[in-house]
């Protein structure tokens, strides 16, 4: 596995990481003073400013800030100066500056301003490879931000703490910092932090060998680097590095794809030479590796001469070991051994240790009569290393245990002062529970007369309106008979006797002015005729007389009206009933229940179903009225939703007619409404 090329990308990932944004405060009074500040440190980075200039300027901008009078503008000027570490080349004034600066944040209580200062010492440590003191107070500032609403801080601190831990090897901490920090970056969607960390992830399940979720996470890297505002360099260093994950697990077609792609990026030899040299070396290697030594050794001369002009020591120890396997490869033992001595010099001189122990165990294999000596040379270096990295762990550990230790005697501190508070807010408890035990007492008898009085009227108004709509029910019965029985009559005296009438009328006239045998025939049935006009009003009569105690069919009309006053006229309506059956035998309450019901299942469908029928029938026998109404439209899920109010008052209805019914109604698939009526029943109050 080429570790040293990630570690190598975890550092230029970590540069990034360690930068923040400045702290904001609005002191507008001071602008041009804190900008004097602003103007020495832009003095200060100039080339042509030499060191001595360069401290007379850190000293003048350390006085302005001791010596103002404002616990708030000394804040501010500490707070400044402490964000430009590279302004300040001594390193005790920095440490002066920093503790000034949280000193007068915390005199003001200002917390974001402490918790800065706390990150701009950690970012000092940092850069100096203090990375246990850097850890420390990247928790510190970690711990302040944690209760804040700034989550984005929060998370680079999370990353921070995460890429530390993994160059120290302390993966499971890393690992859980990273997970944490991707919370914070999710919540606030910013992309190019996510891929930071699940670029992260992947280094970090590679060294844990874990390589199929190593793979993974690093696609979904690509993935939110994609989404993000990303430059083509950060890209290609992606691509670059999944690239060298297929190589190191043997996927070399698909390693040869990433590192031909990172190649084809417009104008990277210009922008990033040394990450040209690095995918020219990565496509060499694994085109070796594949048996493939087309182009490779030029792809190997052009690499490393990149990273000569470039002094990119590590990289080019890196590049002249694959070099040597070429040549071992080619059977050019000679060159083999030169190459793979000429990467051990540059490890040396680069400090590369990962990169050095490779090397020994290549030329352990090349030179086998000097591999005792570079067995031993491995064997001391390692060892070393180990016992460093378990000496990081430890101080890791111990900062570990400490702040939790802080942590618990925090708690416990609090703990104790819960306590005797509590006990005071017990007896002002009991005094508070009495008092609201009394008033409680008088509100629920108060309240209980109200609701009993409320539900009374309400009771009442209920019982009204129900009388109120059966007369009017029964006015409309009373309207529509006698508008049938009118028309009846009139068609009957029209049509029948007044003709029979008028044409009596017409013979007798004719026949006054005869005076003949026939003419007395004439009139004698003439005067027939009038008889029987008589018989005929006479029994007229007798059905009037008859039809008022008659009961009028008028349920079924009445239902038939309902449908057909819709206005929809891609509407069809259907009414199944039985003529032969006397609907209006049923009980009053029966009908004018039944008919409510189909009015508002009627409504329901011409407004939410959309559908284009709807079919009503009848049917009964001595024990139940039944009704089924089905429409087409598009139905609804019992399951969701509240019942609406047209639901609850037929349930209501129906329940006050001792019924039952149930709906039926699949999306897409229309709705079928039943109610089972009994015919015998007494109505529920």
């Amino acid at each position: 596995m080429n570790k040293s090329y990630f570690y190598i990308f975890t550092i230029f990932l970590l540069c990034l990481a360690c930068s923040k944004t400045k702290p904001v405060k609005a002191l507008q009074e001071t602008y041009n003073t804190n900008d004097s500040i602003s103007a020495w440190i832009s003095e200060s980075n100039k080339l042509e400013t030499s060191k001595e200039q360069k401290l007379v300027l850190q000293l003048k901008a350390f006085n302005l800030a001791k010596n103002t009078d404002s616990d708030s503008l000394k804040a501010l000027y500490f707070s400044k100066l402490s964000y430009n570490p590279n302004f300040i080349t001594d390193s005790l004034l920095y440490r002066k500056i920093n503790k000034n600066a949280i000193s007068f944040n915390t005199r003001i209580n200002d917390s974001i301003g402490v918790a800065n200062t706390y990150w701009d010492l950690a970012t000092y440590f940092n850069n100096r490879i203090v990375k246990d003191s850097a850890f420390f107070y990247y928790g510190e500032a970690l711990d302040i931000f944690e209760t804040s609403e700034d989550k984005f801080s929060a998370g680079q601190l999370r990353l921070n703490m995460a890429v530390i831990q993994m160059q120290i090897k302390d993966y499971t901490g890393s690992e859980v910092n990273a997970v944490k920090a991707i919370k914070h970056f999710k919540s606030i969607i910013n992309n190019k932090k996510l891929s930071d960390c699940y670029n992260l992830l992947g280094i970090i399940l590679n060294d844990l060998e874990e390589y199929d979720k190593s793979l993974s996470y690093y696609k979904e890297s690509l993935f939110y680097l994609k989404k993000s505002s990303k430059s083509n360099i950060e890209e290609a260093i992606l691509i670059n590095n999944i690239g060298v994950f297929y190589r190191n697990n043997e996927q070399y077609l698909q390693a040869i794809e990433n590192f031909e792609e990172v190649l084809r990026i417009n104008n990277l030899f210009v922008k990033d030479p040394t990450l040209y040299a690095k995918a020219l070396s990565n496509l060499a290697t694994s085109k070796l590796y594949n048996k493939d030594t087309i182009d490779v050794e030029s792809l190997f001369i052009k690499a490393i001469e990149i990273k000569q002009k470039e002094n990119d020591l590590g990289s080019l120890s890196s590049s002249y070991y694959n070099y040597a396997e070429y040549k071992a490869f080619a059977k050019d033992t000679l060159n083999a051994i030169f190459k793979a001595k000429e990467s051990e010099r540059l490890a040396n001189a680069g400090n590369s240790n990962e990169q050095l122990l490779k090397t020994w165990q290549y030329l352990a294999v090349l030179e086998k009569e000097n591999a005792t000596k570079y067995f031993k040379k491995f064997t001391a270096l390692n060892d070393s290393l180990q016992k460093e990295d378990r000496k990081q762990q430890n101080k890791f550990a111990r900062i570990r245990f400490e702040t939790d230790e802080f942590i618990a005697e925090n708690i416990e501190l609090e703990s104790e002062k819960e306590i005797l508070s509590k006990q005071k807010q017990i007896w002002i408890g009991i005094a508070t529970g009495f008092f609201l035990l009394g008033l409680s007492i008088y509100i629920i008898i108060n309240q209980r007369a109200k609701n009993q009085k409320l539900r009374f009227d309400q009771q009442q108004q209920a019982n009204n309106q129900e009388i109120f709509n059966l007369m009017l029910t029964q006015k409309q019965k009373v309207d529509e008979v006698k508008r049938m029985e009118q028309k009846r009559i009139s068609e009957e005296l029209h049509d029948g006797i007044l003709g029979k009438m008028l044409g009596a009328r017409m013979i007798l006239t004719g026949l006054n002015k005869r005076s003949t045998d026939e003419a007395i025939k004439e009139k004698s049935r003439a005067i027939g005729s009038l008889q029987e006009i008589e018989n005929e009003i006479r029994s007229i009569s007798h059905e009037l007389s008859h039809s008022a105690y008659q009961k009028i069919n008028n349920f079924t009309d009445s239902i038939e009206t309902l449908l057909s006053n819709n206005k929809n006229n891609n509407l069809k309506t259907i009414f199944n009933f039985n003529e032969d059956e006397n609907w209006d035998s049923l009980d009053g309450d029966i009908k004018i229940n039944a008919y409510r019901i189909i009015q508002e299942t009627f409504q329901n469908a011409l407004k939410h179903s959309k559908c284009t029928c709807f079919e009503i029938t009848f049917y009964r026998n001595d024990e139940m009225f039944n009704v089924i109404m089905i429409d087409n439209g598009r139905g609804f899920n019992l399951n969701k939703g509240k019942k609406g109010i047209g639901i609850r008052n037929i349930a209501s209805r129906i329940h006050k007619l001792n019924g039952t019914f149930h709906i039926d109604s699949t999306e897409g698939k229309g709705t079928t409404t039943s109610l089972n009526i009994p015919v015998k029943m007494k109505l529920k109050k």
